[in-house]
């Protein structure tokens, strides 16, 4: 083994210790790409950018941006992989974006630009741990309820009543109790804290409704 194999080693173990800082912070925030995504996907990053350098300094013929190129096309496909769509709101951008910039991150390591990874890492991090500041306008508590509604229950009014309480809600879904009756289930959520009872309370007021459940 070469001077230059140790050299490309620290680049390796440079990298992975890096991922694993950002992978961590998505680990601790439940996202679907933890701590082994990242550290793998900038491993091999690293690993495809030094093959693209010196992998062919054998051959007469190099062209050392092709393997790059190649992972860049790997990361958005892992990285599309993690975006989905639940209750009708997109998830896994920030990891997929974080799973990205991972990848250039090992890429940069791998070139030997320890400075740039190192500084491209911290600002990573940074970013992706100030993420839940930018999300001031999502609604943070959630629950889910059933409203046992008469044959002549309108779901308009319980919207309006739980819009005026200052609630959000995904679809309804609607089905029969088997007596002419129906069960308006969906899933609130809002900035404030739910005070279950309330919502109940206020609900069981519409003449229609018959009664409120929590689920």
């Amino acid at each position: 083994m070469n001077t230059f194999q140790y050299e490309w080693l620290l680049r390796i173990v440079a990298s992975m210790v890096f991922a694993t800082i950002i992978g961590y912070e998505r680990h601790r925030s439940y996202k679907e790409a933890g701590v082994r995504t990242h550290v793998l996907v900038a491993l091999s990053t690293c690993l495809l950018m030094i093959i693209s350098k010196y992998g062919f300094a054998d051959s007469e013929r190099v062209d050392a941006s092709r393997i790059a190129a190649g992972a860049v096309s790997g990361i958005s496909f892992l990285g599309a992989g993690i975006i989905f769509e639940r209750r009708g709101k997109i998830e896994g951008l920030t990891t997929a974006a974080g799973v990205m910039a991972t990848g250039a991150i090992g890429m940069c390591f791998g070139a030997g630009m320890y400075l740039l990874g190192i500084c491209s890492s911290v600002l990573t991090f940074f970013i992706i741990l100030i993420s839940p500041i930018f999300n001031y306008n999502q609604p943070r508590n959630v629950m889910k309820i059933s409203v046992h509604m008469k044959a002549d229950g309108i779901p308009d009014k319980i919207d309006e009543c739980l819009a005026k309480m200052h609630y959000y809600h995904t679809e309804n879904h609607l089905r029969s109790d088997g007596e002419g009756g129906w069960y308006l289930e969906t899933e609130i959520a809002t900035h404030y804290p739910i005070v279950p009872a309330d919502v109940i309370s206020r609900l069981e007021k519409i003449d229609s409704v018959i009664d409120v459940k929590i689920k």
